[in-house]
């Protein structure tokens, strides 16, 4: 059996970086028991904004410890890279005898005693510098600099994120694997679940749904235009309401949920960008069950958690015309990410055709075990290579 060390990944103000990490050790704990542990550890100021969350998905509840290494490279990871080690975590995890650790916007130095598996969710740096600041965008690239030339690794989620490490961080070539996820869900117990999810937030029976943080790169100020020029047709009573959920803070852009509010009062389509909040996770995957399309508009994604979800649970879709897009979900609905009235005619064509019928429950489970199957048997795979490489 092969133990790997996990630490927290998102910090709390990155929901799919979150999920990401659930989802992985939740078909660990399903489909490779007895062939893979998992052990989380937690920074004392995690363990107590996550609790125990994460227990069921492990056999043994999270290894709580200062010497766990935050995010990034901070004053940690500047130690590991003059030391060649951050000492502290790789004697942390020796004590609890894990065999190698996944590394995920950290730096763990490149004499770590231990295989590391650096996970790099996207490129979004270099494909869109303008949407980050200087600083931010040279700490991030060092980062990658680090992981890519360092003696690690290199977990990619598509083919088009390994185009971009291999091209951005030619160091990296001969050390990629790519593992694209799966979601840990069972497609049942979900559509169960959508009837009451759709009435506890009082949502008409046909409505379209949203489910992205409110980050610049996600695009949501195209779909505010979208309903203008619909509204301006003379269309908007007939469209169901698009329905978003999310956190509404981005670092970068810190009054956008505000500006985008704001503009849909302006233009008065308020009553079809309609915001929850921040709701239960079981409650947005209920909701992707229950919507006539999932929408995503985003200019740049690494591998989309929600794009997963509806193709687990037979959501239509509607998505940006983008690689990754086209890569994950080929049988879905595109528009160029650029082109509000092309986004109104595609939910215009959407919302006036009748309710689409999705498979039975049966195919739903059985697509959906093939594709968590398929995700185990990569990750078996990297890190019994991983592990073999290093002895």
């Amino acid at each position: 059996m092969i133990t790997i060390g996990f630490t927290l990944i998102g910090r709390g103000t990155w929901s799919g970086g979150e999920s990401y990490l659930r989802n992985m050790l939740g078909v660990i704990a399903s489909e490779l028991g007895g062939k893979v542990q998992a052990k989380l550890f937690l920074t004392p100021e995690q363990h107590a904004g996550v609790g125990a969350s994460f227990d069921h998905l492990l056999a043994a509840p999270a290894i709580v410890d200062n010497r766990v290494t935050g995010a990034g490279l901070g004053k940690r990871g500047l130690t590991a890279l003059a030391g060649g080690s951050d000492r502290a975590f790789a004697d942390l995890v020796a004590k609890h005898a894990v065999d190698l650790v996944f590394e995920v916007a950290q730096w763990f130095g490149n004499r770590f005693p231990l295989p590391v598996i650096s996970w790099i969710p996207d490129f979004q740096h270099r494909r869109l510098p303008h949407l980050f600041p200087r600083s931010a965008w040279w700490r991030r690239d060092l980062g990658f600099r680090l992981q890519t030339s360092g003696n690690r690794t290199i977990m990619l989620s598509s083919k088009d994120a390994l185009a971009d490490c291999e091209t951005f961080y030619p160091a990296s070539r001969c050390k990629t694997a790519v593992v694209r996820f799966a979601i840990d869900l069972d497609p049942g117990a979900v559509m169960a679940r959508t009837e009451a999810a759709r009435l506890a937030h009082d949502l008409p029976e046909r409505f379209f749904f949203l489910p992205n943080q409110f980050w610049i790169h996600k695009n949501h100020g195209l779909v505010v235009e979208a309903l203008r020029h619909i509204d301006r047709l003379g269309a908007l009573g007939s469209l169901p309401p698009i329905i978003l959920t999310g956190r509404t803070t981005d670092p970068r852009d810190p009054t956008l949920f505000k500006r985008l509010i704001g503009l849909a009062q302006t233009y008065r389509v308020e009553s079809h960008f309609r915001h929850l909040g921040l709701i239960p996770y079981d409650d947005v995957v209920a909701l992707i069950g229950a919507t006539d399309c999932l929408i995503n508009p985003s200019h740049f994604e690494g591998w989309s958690t929600t794009v997963e979800e509806a193709k687990s649970l037979g959501a239509p879709m509607l998505l940006s015309d983008i690689r990754l897009h086209r890569e994950q979900a080929p049988d879905a609905l595109f528009f160029p990410p650029d082109d509000a009235e092309a986004l109104a005619l595609r939910l215009l064509e959407i919302g006036q055709r009748p309710r689409f019928v999705r498979d039975s429950i049966a195919v739903l489970q059985g697509r959906q075990q093939v594709r968590r199957r398929d995700y185990a048997a990569a990750l078996l795979a990297l890190f019994e290579k991983t592990n073999t490489a290093a002895h």
